[in-house]
């Protein structure tokens, strides 16, 4: 694998896994908050308040790894992201402004905590699940576009975009509402998990009983998440049959075929994996279900419902990468049709000369590819690497004093 592709890939898989993972807490956190103001029940209190401090931990890990992709990006491929960055300009903006107000809920809502009225902590409640949920929605617009170009033009010497046009892309929404399933899916088993491990280690009854209450509705959402993810993965691969070239790097050796019916870039073997990752997270909770749903913990199975939700966060990764590498070497996944993308072809050919290099992937800034900088670059994520390795290790190992 190229030396930038396998930084961005890694970079951007664990910013996605906590991602994901969090757009799950943005929504489960204020919920829980609520029904224990409403019950007075100290340990749903607990398991929800307990639930915020990790969802504020691992957000600024999400939020480092995002600016190691950034930088790696803006490092490897700048004449792409002056490109792009210029004409996705406004779904980038709708990511941004979410950002921010997503950080700011999250900040206010642990600040808040019983300091703050009833209305005003719900409010930014509701502010913290609603950002999490659109935040998604600008870069899904922008992974659209490079799906196919749609609402891309050329006139008057420069490129521009119609954005009315963009939301109108085939792959856009079947893209944003499998993303949102996979996240609120794959969140839900992984916060089951840990919480299993959690009860397994801790001594306190109240937050033992807090567990108890919240694991019938996690194991019922992981179970309609397993279920709709499965049609909405199928929705966004019959939405990709619009660019033949995505379509058979992904499914052609798997005997579903569009166009010539030719994997330049074969990557059925990602789709095999995510499979495999996807039927050993159902079977664990599918096996175990009917003793969660009526709040029992199975303890001698804290370890493999653990393992179940590393499973889950993996498959969304998968996921991602597929998505990703299956339009290889093409930023823009169209250009590798046998026509090449329709909306380029208005574009004057000494033009689309001179903008070809920006959209390869195999077009790196050589800057970035001397030995010492190559070398900097592996040494500054060894030590990331090996910090985030160390706050896992305290959250789920280490033994509490």
């Amino acid at each position: 694998m190229m030396w930038s592709v396998f930084w961005l890939a890694l970079v951007f898989g664990i910013h996605i896994a906590m991602v994901n993972l969090g757009i799950f807490l943005a929504l489960i956190v204020p919920y829980l908050k609520y029904r224990a103001d409403k019950s007075g029940d100290e340990g749903l209190e607990k398991v929800s308040y307990k639930l915020m401090r990790f969802y504020a931990a691992t957000y600024g890990v999400a939020g480092v790894y995002a600016t190691a992709f950034t930088v790696f990006l803006l490092s490897f491929y700048p004449d792409f992201l002056g490109l792009a960055g210029n004409l996705a300009l406004i779904p980038f903006g709708i990511a941004i402004t979410m950002i921010t107000v997503h950080f700011f809920s999250i900040a206010s809502f642990y600040y808040g905590w019983n300091r703050f009225s009833r209305p005003t902590h719900y409010t930014i409640g509701f502010l913290l699940a609603l950002s999490s949920l659109l935040i998604p929605l600008g870069f899904r617009a922008v992974f659209a576009f490079l799906n196919v170009p749609v609402g891309l033009h050329y006139a008057n010497g420069k490129f521009y975009l119609d954005v009315t046009e963009a939301l109108g892309n085939p792959t856009l929404l079947p893209l944003y509402l499998k993303s949102l399933t996979a996240a609120i899916t794959a969140g839900s088993i992984a916060v089951l998990g840990g919480l299993a491990w959690a009860y397994k280690r801790t001594d306190d009854a109240v937050y033992k009983s807090g567990i108890e209450k919240v694991t019938p509705y996690l194991a019922k959402v992981a179970v309609a998440g397993l279920i709709i993810m499965f049609f909405m993965g199928l929705w966004y691969s019959l939405s990709l049959r619009v660019v033949p070239y995505k379509f058979n790097n992904v499914f052609a050796s798997l005997g579903w075929k569009v166009g010539n019916g030719v994997a330049e870039y074969n990557v059925a073997w990602v789709f095999v994996l995510k499979m495999i990752f996807y039927i050993f997270q159902a079977y664990v909770i599918m096996s175990l279900y009917s003793a969660l749903k009526q709040g029992k913990i199975p303890v001698e199975k804290a370890g493999t419902l653990l393992l179940a939700g590393f499973a889950a966060l993996t498959t969304v990764v998968l996921g991602e990468y597929l998505n990703a590498f299956s339009q290889y070497p093409y930023f823009i996944a169209c250009l590798g049709n046998p026509n090449g993308c329709e909306q380029l072809q208005g574009v004057p050919p000494e033009v689309l000369k001179q903008v070809a290099p920006a959209l390869m992937l195999t077009n790196v800034n050589k800057l970035a590819l001397v030995g010492g900088v190559k070398a900097l670059t592996a040494a500054f994520m060894i030590f990331l690497l090996a910090a985030t390795i160390y706050f896992f290790y305290v959250v789920f190992v280490k033994e509490k004093k």
